[in-house]
């Protein structure tokens, strides 16, 4: 999927309240910048979407959701729709529940009590490939990314999986590591979620500076 800067970034949102989903949308729409082209109260019917629709730029995925819970959806979406940025929003700052969501591939985690100017601003970040993340959870991550020492974090990385991180370090999309990799989309994925759960990241410039920092690349 290609970002097209004169188009609105589009937006699924997968929210069980329905008038916290209505406001966020309107929200959304209301700058003229987002479009939300898609809202749902669970992650199944966003699923079913997927397989019918072109895939939005971004996914907004509350976590405590009816049926499947976010986290484990996130690497179904991300399955489903490669190029699209999964953002969660979410009411849940337990440590353990972010860490979980970053590890299965969320590209932001953002509060639903943030300001709804600082939601947009996270909205349009992850669009452009950076990672937002709230003001309290950031200093989480970083404090936790700041004591990890791995003894030899090499060999919990697989010769398959360095090279997906080297290739992802030279600034190729996963399907394009999957087409020098002689691999399948699908298959670059989950050895990308892989990566992300070793090394403790959430997307793919953490997991790249946590290569350059142990020397894989």
């Amino acid at each position: 999927m290609q970002n097209d800067p004169s188009l609105p970034i589009s937006v699924y949102i997968v929210e069980d309240h329905i008038d916290f989903r209505e406001i966020l949308c309107e929200a959304l729409e209301s700058t003229n910048r987002l479009q939300c082209i898609g809202a749902f109260s669970n992650v199944e019917d966003a699923l079913h979407r997927l397989k019918k629709s072109q895939a939005p730029n971004i996914i907004i995925l509350d976590l405590g959701l009816p049926g499947m819970d976010g986290i484990e959806a996130i690497p179904l979406l991300r399955e489903a729709a490669p190029e699209t940025q999964v953002l969660v929003l979410t009411v849940s700052e337990n440590k353990t529940r972010v860490f979980q969501a970053l590890g299965a591939g969320a590209n932001g985690y953002l509060i639903k009590s943030d300001d709804i100017e600082l939601i947009i601003q996270g909205i349009e970040d992850a669009y452009r490939g950076i990672s937002p993340l709230s003001a309290d959870i950031a200093k989480m991550v970083y404090a936790t990314f700041s004591r990890f020492k791995p003894s030899n974090p090499e060999d919990r990385l697989t010769s398959r999986e360095i090279e997906v991180i080297q290739a992802l370090a030279k600034g190729m999309s996963r399907k394009e590591a999957a087409d020098v990799l002689n691999i399948s989309i699908n298959t670059a994925n989950t050895h990308i979620r892989t990566i992300y759960r070793k090394l403790h990241v959430g997307n793919v410039s953490g997991a790249v500076k946590r290569a350059l920092e142990i020397g894989l690349i």
